[in-house]
């Protein structure tokens, strides 16, 4: 019982965290140490289809309450307090990366080490600067249209299972995030069937190489992560932090409001890190 609800609680907190910008759910996943069983049970899922449905089920729950609930709490919070938010998501990054270093089975952080972690650093803030809307493929018809969605639907998948890598970035890159949002809201089964088959497809056809790489290169894999986690935070900076700033902010706001900073910092910090420890990898 104890193991189940650590499990849906871990669902909930990725679930709700994927509101916010800079945190996937795949970087939530990695600092509360369920990412390896999410993998694992994706890749290897006929191996033990009735533990591994379990498990899915289990979290799937959680993460769908999280995402029904408390993503509309985060999001109010986002808009109302950008700053002490962001920094309590920025803590949560920091609490999270010793144990994911201890991954890497490196005793020392070497120069392998950091031109694998500067390698995944480079890929996420690369990705943020490619320009939305150049490709349109939510409009057209016929075979060639169906074929550009099950591609797109791998591409968002990539986009889910990698951390640090934002699906509604993907979805802007790809010009599908509007068409997306009518197809859900205008409840047009054929659209987000064919896009929800299709990412399905890709998150299988991912995680077995992924998973390969996590187990037989976790030095090299586990770097790159790592540079994905704390490169995803960019965009925390550019879209929420940075705008909260006044064009002429005084010391009257900077003193309480770095204050409160630093502490929701320390706070994220403990929580992840608290978090972390009942690890189901």
């Amino acid at each position: 019982m104890r193991s189940s609800l650590i499990i849906m609680l871990k669902g909930f907190i990725i679930g709700s965290s994927m509101s916010v910008p800079g945190v996937s759910g795949g970087t939530m996943a990695i600092l509360l140490g369920i990412y390896d069983k999410l993998i694992s049970s994706i890749s290897n899922f006929l191996k033990d289809i009735k533990g591994n449905t379990i498990f899915l089920v289990k979290f799937c729950l959680g993460a769908g309450v999280g995402i029904g609930s408390l993503a509309f709490v985060i999001q109010w919070l986002l808009e109302k307090f950008p700053f002490m938010v962001s920094f309590f998501f920025l803590g949560a990054v920091i609490g999270g990366i010793p144990a994911l270093y201890v991954k890497t089975k490196e005793k020392k952080f070497g120069i392998s080490s950091f031109i694998y972690f500067a390698l995944g650093l480079g890929i996420v803030i690369s990705i943020g600067f490619i320009p939305i809307g150049n490709l349109d493929i939510a409009s057209g018809s016929g075979t060639l249209y169906y074929l550009m969605m099950l591609v797109t639907g791998i591409i968002i998948a990539l986009a889910l299972v990698l951390p640090g890598i934002s699906t509604s970035h993907m979805l802007l890159v790809l010009g599908m995030y509007d068409s997306m949002l009518a197809a859900i809201t205008n409840f047009d089964l054929v659209y987000v069937g064919i896009l929800g088959v299709s990412t399905l497809i890709g998150v299988f056809l991912i995680t077995k190489p992924l998973e390969y790489l996590m187990n037989h290169f976790p030095h090299q894999t586990y770097c790159m992560i790592i540079g994905f986690v704390i490169g995803s935070t960019s965009e925390i900076f550019s879209e929420k932090i940075i705008p909260a700033i006044p064009d002429y902010a005084t010391l009257t706001w900077w003193i309480p409001s770095l204050l409160m900073a630093v502490a929701a910092l320390v706070l994220g910090y403990i929580a992840i890190l608290s978090l972390s420890k009942f690890s189901n990898d």
